[in-house]
């Protein structure tokens, strides 16, 4: 198991460098696109045919996924918009390559100069070309990596990022259980927006899912952000500190351990329909009013099979001010090619 070895040294070096910084800048890496992951929070280990969860981890790339196809759209909030389109294909008889390519448009604005004038509109946009490979190296473990390029405009600054995702799965398909390790996002700016280099967001999780034995229902949990420990948000800092509540220094081991992990589940209805949900505590501590606590941090959707199609749905609730909605559609096909 030589490649394990080498993954875990991978690992212990780079969280040991990461983790002496925790500012990052290209958070348009940790956006979600898909309707399916959105709502289950990104689950690390979800071993299926879902092309999606080997987008996310390419050691969930395997020979299920080859020649599909999957395409996202996400109304975000105001007038930022996410598209996506990804697809899979056989590598010969050393893995199989997931090709994943994502736009994020974060609308027009109004520029001004010092004295409020109008000088016109500009827009923002950024793109990310990622490209995976998964191997399974036995019957229960599998290895993958993925190199991914970030174009970043905004305004008339430019930028250019360069970042790879390495992972390790342990897989027990007779018992539905699946477990993974995923260091990603570790890279560095090819060019910078104005001679000031930024640090990209470097992320270790853990998940594992489950599907029960006598209930179609799936389960899936992770532990996210290995690397640090208190992910208590600056900006939730200095609000308690102006409404005399506890710091972030006097938050409790428990709401600090909550804040790295995540669930979801879902419940197949038959083939054709699935229910899912999911909560995350981190979203829900750092987003939620007091006053209203709502449904800020729980997620939900629905997906639909029809024929060889399927349709996915999915609402996150960031806000009481608004939940972005998620759209995915994907096909096999290799389906068709067996019907003719």
């Amino acid at each position: 198991m030589r490649v394990v070895g080498l993954f875990f040294l991978y690992v212990i070096s780079f969280t040991f460098v990461k983790a002496q910084n925790s500012s990052s800048s290209y958070a348009a890496l940790e956006l979600p696109l898909s309707a399916r992951h959105a709502v289950l929070n990104e689950p690390v280990s979800l071993y299926s045919e879902d092309l999606e969860s080997g987008v996310f981890n390419p050691a969930m790339l395997n020979e299920k996924m080859e020649k599909q196809l999957s395409l996202n759209f996400v109304d975000y909030f105001s007038d930022i918009n996410f598209v996506s389109a990804a697809y899979a294909l056989p590598l010969r008889d050393f893995g199989t390559i997931g090709i994943s390519v994502k736009s994020i448009g974060y609308g027009e604005f109004t520029e001004t100069d010092f004295t409020s004038q109008s000088l016109g509109t500009f827009g923002a946009n950024e793109q990310i070309i990622s490209v995976g490979l998964g191997k399974e190296l036995s019957e229960r473990w599998s290895v993958g990596a993925s190199v991914k390029t970030l174009f970043s405009n905004l305004q008339d600054y430019q930028s250019v990022a360069l970042a790879s995702d390495l992972a390790i799965a342990y897989k027990k398909e007779d018992k539905n259980f699946s477990m993974s390790l995923l260091a990603r996002n570790y890279g560095k700016q090819i060019s910078t927006y104005a001679s000031t280099e930024e640090i990209l967001p470097f992320q270790l999780d853990f998940g594992l899912s489950k599907r029960l034995e006598h209930l179609p229902f799936l389960i899936t949990m992770n532990y996210k952000n290995i690397q640090k420990w208190d992910l208590t948000s600056i900006y939730e800092s200095a609000n308690n500190d102006l409404n005399q509540n506890t710091s972030s220094e006097e938050i409790n081991f428990t709401n600090k351990l909550f804040r790295h992990i995540d669930v979801g589940g879902e419940l197949s209805i038959g083939k054709h329909i699935q229910l899912r949900m999911g909560y995350n505590p981190k979203r829900r501590q750092e987003l939620k009013v007091d006053s209203f606590l709502g449904m800020v941090g729980f997620s939900w959707g629905l997906g639909i099979k029809i024929s060889h199609f399927k349709i996915n749905y999915g609402r996150s609730t960031y806000h009481l001010h608004g939940s972005p909605n998620y759209f995915s559609f994907s096909t096999d096909f290799s389906k068709f090619y067996k019907q003719q």
